[in-house]
């Protein structure tokens, strides 16, 4: 699995362009980031389970780099927990939800909150996720990148999940239950 969001990729270089134009001492410890992000995503590209702790280490840097790019208006909220970090689960699946949280949940100009609980536990994995919708699809399709998530999930884990997607009252909620044994 190879990453094909070239929004995150061109809004990161975007990012880092302006730390280094602007003397941030930010720059370097971004790039670190960004360029560990990029090994894991074509390291991990034909690996279908890995490590909860490289997963969730990956989940941190990719929020760190999103958080540098926002402003004052966009808070997030992380809980990234594993009771065991070697515990195996699915690799670059949870990242799908998490960027689909900041890419309709955050705001330049309205204060906002971007919430993200992973937690592995006990043979299972609970992602949770939950924003105010902030932008929507120009086109008004949805995308395929949860429908692709689905439908992974139950080659991987057919009658052992639980997703469940969806609005209310303006804000938009993802929960993920995998029973992972």
């Amino acid at each position: 699995m190879v990453y094909d969001e070239p929004h995150f990729l061109f809004n990161t270089l975007n990012t880092l362009y302006a730390l280094v134009l602007s003397g941030s001492e930010k720059a370097e410890s971004a790039f670190v980031k960004f360029s560990g992000i990029l090994r894991y995503m074509y390291s991990q590209s034909g690996s279908e389970l890995i490590p909860a702790e490289r997963e969730l280490n990956y989940i941190r840097q990719y929020v760190d780099l999103q958080e540098l790019r926002l402003n004052r208006h966009t808070r997030v909220d992380l809980t990234l927990e594993a009771a065991s970090g070697q515990t195996l689960i699915p690799s670059m699946i949870l990242i799908t939800f998490v960027e689909n949280a900041f890419k309709y949940g955050t705001s330049s100009d309205t204060d906002c909150v971007v919430r993200i609980c992973i937690r592995v536990d006990e043979g299972n994995l609970h992602l949770q996720t939950e924003n105010a919708v902030m932008r929507r699809r120009d086109d008004g399709a949805s995308g395929i990148g949860i429908a692709n998530c689905r439908q992974r999930l139950e080659l991987l884990y057919p009658g052992r999940y639980e997703l469940q997607t969806g609005e209310r009252d303006g804000v938009y909620r993802t929960l993920l239950n995998i029973r992972l044994r």
